[in-house]
């Protein structure tokens, strides 16, 4: 099975040069958690600053949809979509123990 150097897959370089990665995860939920918690200057913020925060965060969005909908704004970018590639010889790989898949 082939190797990919950590230059391929690690971001850290390309975040500490100022680009702005719209997918550096493939959850939204991960992506959207690191966002918000980018947003505290502590890291055990009072539940009174949580509030305030998310509801600042609420209504971020609910501007971003209006805007969207009335056409004042384009809809945020996203990455282009990505058809995996799986290596031939990845093919032979014997599937145990999940019985979805043996079907």
């Amino acid at each position: 099975m082939s190797t990919y150097g950590a230059d391929l897959w690690n971001v850290d370089s390309m975040t500490a040069s100022g680009i702005d990665l719209q997918n550096r995860t493939n959850n939204p939920l991960e992506s959207y958690n690191r966002a918000f918690g980018d947003r505290f200057s502590v890291k055990h913020p009072s539940f009174l600053s949580f509030v305030e925060i998310a509801k600042e965060d609420a209504r971020r969005y609910v501007q971003l949809i209006d805007d969207v909908k009335h056409n004042r704004r384009e809809p945020p970018a996203h990455a282009q979509e990505v058809e995996p590639c799986i290596p031939p010889e990845s093919h032979h790989f014997e599937r145990r123990g999940c019985p979805k898949l043996d079907k």
